[in-house]
């Protein structure tokens, strides 16, 4: 019966996959964007996209079809997670007190 209800939403599933797959590629763009120019474009958008990415992602993971997209998307906000905090990390060794 469980199986029946999970197969009614699998197109869903996938479509939340490929949102959070393309949310995350559009963080790393802008993210690319922000350190080649300067601009710091991303202060709403970036948290937009990370509180959209994770959700859209876990629930990607539910469904066999879309299990890998839910772990590309996942993988692509952790890595930009972690970037973030070693980029401010180096930036507080190389400049403490601004």
């Amino acid at each position: 019966m469980e199986l029946v209800t999970l197969k009614r939403f699998e197109k869903g599933f996938v479509i939340a996959g490929w949102f959070g797959v393309i949310s995350g590629l559009c963080l790393l763009l802008l993210l690319n964007i922000t350190l080649l120019t300067n601009i710091y474009i991303t202060t709403k958008n970036l948290f937009l996209l990370i509180y959209l990415t994770a959700p859209l992602s876990v629930l990607a993971l539910f469904s066999k079809k879309s299990r890998s997209l839910g772990l590309w998307g996942l993988s692509i906000e952790i890595f930009i997670i972690i970037f973030t905090v070693i980029f401010f990390g180096l930036g507080w060794i190389v400049t403490p007190f601004p």
